[in-house]
């Protein structure tokens, strides 16, 4: 009778090894089979903007008065954006700001910005002294900050990320760059915090 037992009991013992054996597999089979059916995520995406609205200059606005510049200080802004902002050494300085150490050709990411980038008209609102400006006469206003912006762009070096360049300088000179991320909610895009840029022309 002992004997009988103990080979029931390993009957059963294998078993119950088997189905747990083939629940596993199962599990894993099904989790496979999820994540091969699964959507391909979304391609990151900019805003398919024909006019830039005043909110992202609304945001600039807000910036320079965080820096002490007045309201009624008359600035300068390029009436239309400007891909010419957006160069090797742009996205450069833009993937050390993110601190990005994958694969970087500047160029080739340059090139498939630029591809996608259009010169549209820039909407000046009434927040602060903006005074627009056709591009390549900043150097008329010699005592005059003038404001450049690049068209939106997909940002290559953050997941889901889009954004724009700025520039500003003083009649040309010594100018400082910045990023303005752009964040989707839905259809409509909110401006992020400006970070400055590692980047010195």
């Amino acid at each position: 009778m002992e004997g009988s037992f103990t080979t029931e009991t390993q009957r059963t013992q294998k078993t119950q090894r088997f189905s747990f054996c083939v629940l596993c597999a199962s599990v894993v089979i099904n989790l496979f089979i999820g994540c091969a059916s699964s959507p391909t995520a979304p391609p990151p995406r900019a805003p398919q903007w024909n006019v830039m609205p005043a909110s992202v200059l609304d945001s600039f606005c807000s910036s320079l008065r965080d820096e002490g510049i007045s309201n009624a200080t008359t600035i300068n802004v390029v009436k239309t954006a400007q891909p010419s902002l957006i160069t090797p050494l742009t996205m450069q300085s833009l993937s050390d700001s993110f601190f990005y150490h994958g694969a970087l050709d500047s160029s080739r990411a340059a090139a498939a910005a630029t591809s996608t980038a259009a010169e549209i008209p820039i909407t000046i609102p009434t927040t602060c002294a903006w005074r627009g400006i056709a591009a390549n006469t900043a150097t008329r206003y010699s005592d005059t900050m003038t404001l450049e912006l690049s068209p939106p762009i997909v940002n290559p070096f953050s997941r889901n990320a889009a954004g724009l360049f700025a520039r500003i300088a003083l009649a040309g000179e010594s100018p400082t760059w910045y990023w303005l991320p752009l964040v989707s909610r839905g259809e409509t895009w909110t401006a992020g915090r400006l970070t400055l840029l590692p980047y010195r022309q």
